[in-house]
């Protein structure tokens, strides 16, 4: 199992910790089987318009049972309360003195990410090697290393022919930008302050800047690229 900890130190010392699977991510049962989950988690509220999932097999979003039990935790918390955390993953740990928000933006996109969700799973791959408090810059480096890499190696095996000009990260991110705006609208019927809310509106806000800003990213790489290698 590939194993990423987030542990979490208020100034009060309270601790909270949460351990995701990135290669099992959270395991969803069939209709029915979610009967405790809390209301905002079921799949016809704000259910996203781009979703290929059924009600009749699908009774819970597969997204929002990734996260609800971390944004129960926080849902009277504030964006700005003050935390040290630590990740820890096989490789290595870091460290970070920040606010609350920007915390939940981390867990929140790696714990979706590893979710059922047809759309936001395709991102699984990214959790795999998960970098903590990722830039934008550095979000689309290891996006589009990790989209060119999978094409390479499915145009060597021969399976599709590969997509060298990205035409799949623009799609993946039109769908992005649908879910991101559903998911934001359960999140604040969840949450009573603010923390959950700027968190995924931060994560919905890089999610769109990555996608306006591809192409213009990628040529500010040149000069870092193009005298090595």
């Amino acid at each position: 199992m590939n194993i990423i900890t987030y542990q979490l130190t208020f100034e009060n010392q309270q601790r909270v910790c949460f351990k995701l699977d990135t290669q099992q991510g959270v395991v969803v049962p069939s209709a029915g089987h979610q009967q405790d989950c809390p209301p905002w988690t079921r799949l016809e509220v704000e259910q996203c318009q781009n979703c290929p999932l059924s009600p009749e097999q699908w009774s819970h979003c597969p997204a929002s049972l990734a996260i609800h039990e971390i944004v129960a935790l926080f849902a009277d918390h504030l964006s700005i309360v003050p935390v040290d955390v630590q990740v820890t993953t096989k490789q290595r740990t870091y460290c970070k003195k920040t606010d609350l928000q920007s915390c939940l933006h981390s867990i929140l996109g790696l714990a979706m990410a590893t979710s059922q969700c047809p759309i936001l799973s395709r991102l699984r791959p990214m959790a795999y090697f998960h970098l903590p408090f990722a830039s934008l810059e550095e979000t689309l480096f290891r996006l589009v290393s990790t989209y060119l890499l999978k094409q390479y190696l499915l145009g060597r095996k021969g399976t599709q022919a590969p997509d060298w000009d990205l035409h799949g990260i623009e799609s993946l991110y039109k769908d992005l930008e649908v879910v991101n705006h559903h998911l934001l609208k359960r999140i604040r019927l969840a949450s009573k302050e603010d923390a959950n809310i700027n968190a995924v509106q931060s994560y919905c806000s890089i999610s769109f800047l990555v996608g306006i800003t591809l192409e213009q990213t990628l040529n500010e790489f040149l000069p870092i690229l193009e005298d090595g290698l």
